[in-house]
């Protein structure tokens, strides 16, 4: 077990300068220190090493650490170097309020987290970590905010990520590569794309999306500020004439959704089709006085539409005691009432037959 110390560091640095120093040289050694490599050395735990106050950039790739501690002394560290270790949560950082660079790939990790109070961090590499069996890397909502206001560059690839929406409105990111996810869904993608105001370069190679149709065109149609999509450059004039035909299809769409009122009302009635033709020659096909009222359409409008008055219908017969009275919409001629005749009877005796 080998741990992180001030003296395994003054340790370290002796055996690379060949020669012994005093007590007071070992802690002016410490003081000045702004680099620190300790990467490869099977460290497993990070001990109390203060005296190195100084330190702007650590090295402690390639080690078996598994928790972050003791850095509460270094708010002057810009970079941090932990990747390939067997780290499973990202804590202890608050401290660390001018960190720039932070590097946790090949780790256990699973929630970005332990970030809101770092507002300078410009640079995170969290690919490549060791997830179980369902686990997906994701975004602790206060930790997204602060990041989403300072991040520019940002790794997430190969870590069974399936939506980027945890990444959305990060105003500041202008890197974001992605690649060897489980991205599939192309307007889930699209969507947060179109929320990155200042991506300049994606990469999205080995994700089931980039096998979808129009897959290019959709996200470059998206951005205003993509320059590069997965290694190939995108000039001006290809995002302008995708844009220009994205719009082109927006507006075909909307055109193809618009029904006629007719069709509208008679498919919201769910009735048979001979039936449908009839309602809409009653509703709209006889001229007359109107009746105005207000319909709700398929596409949730509120449409104000003028309907024939009952009077003026076709299945007006006639007046009967100056009442109208309606004639059945299945019959096309009015019924003709028998006339009966009555012969008068002369009175006249019947002679009957002699018995």
């Amino acid at each position: 077990m080998v741990k992180l110390t001030s003296k395994f560091i003054e340790k370290k640095y002796a055996q690379v300068r060949s020669k012994s120093l005093s007590t007071a040289n070992k802690k002016q050694e410490l003081w000045k220190l702004t680099h620190l490599y300790m990467n490869g050395m099977f460290i497993n735990e990070i001990g109390n090493f203060a005296a190195c106050k100084n330190l702007k950039v650590i090295y402690l790739q390639d080690n078996n650490i598994s928790r972050i501690e003791n850095l509460h002394f270094a708010t002057n560290l810009t970079h941090l170097y932990m990747q390939h270790n067997k780290i499973r949560k990202l804590e202890n950082l608050d401290c660390l309020q001018n960190l720039r660079k932070l590097y946790m790939g090949y780790n256990c990790i699973s929630v970005i987290e332990g970030l809101e109070n770092i507002e300078n961090l410009i640079e995170l590499h969290v690919e490549n970590q060791f997830l179980t069996l369902g686990e997906t890397l994701c975004f602790e909502p206060r930790s997204a905010v602060t990041l989403s206001k300072c991040l520019k560059r940002l790794n997430i690839s190969n870590n069974k990520m399936t939506t980027l929406n945890d990444i959305a409105n990060f105003n500041e990111l202008e890197i974001l590569e992605a690649k060897n996810n489980l991205f599939e869904d192309i307007e889930d993608l699209t969507q947060t794309i179109s929320t990155l105001i200042s991506l300049r370069e994606l990469y999205m190679n080995g994700n089931p999306v980039v096998q979808k149709h129009r897959y290019k065109e959709s996200l470059i149609a998206n951005s205003n500020t993509l320059v590069n999509l997965d290694g190939k450059s995108i000039s001006d004039i290809c995002r302008k004439f995708l844009q220009i035909f994205k719009e082109k299809r927006f507006n075909q769409s909307i055109k193809k959704m618009t029904v006629p009122l007719t069709d509208d009302i008679a498919n919201s009635l769910n009735l048979p089709p001979a039936f449908k033709k009839s309602i809409c020659r009653a509703i709209f096909q006889h001229p007359g006085p109107k009746l105005s009222i207000t319909v709700t359409s398929a596409m949730g409008e509120l449409q104000p539409q003028s309907f024939p008055s009952w009077k003026m219908a076709a299945g007006i017969n006639s007046l009967k005691d100056n009442h109208i009275t309606p004639r059945p919409f299945w019959r096309d001629t009015s019924n003709k009432k028998e006339t009966h005749r009555v012969n008068s009877m002369n009175n006249k005796s019947i002679m009957l037959p002699p018995i």
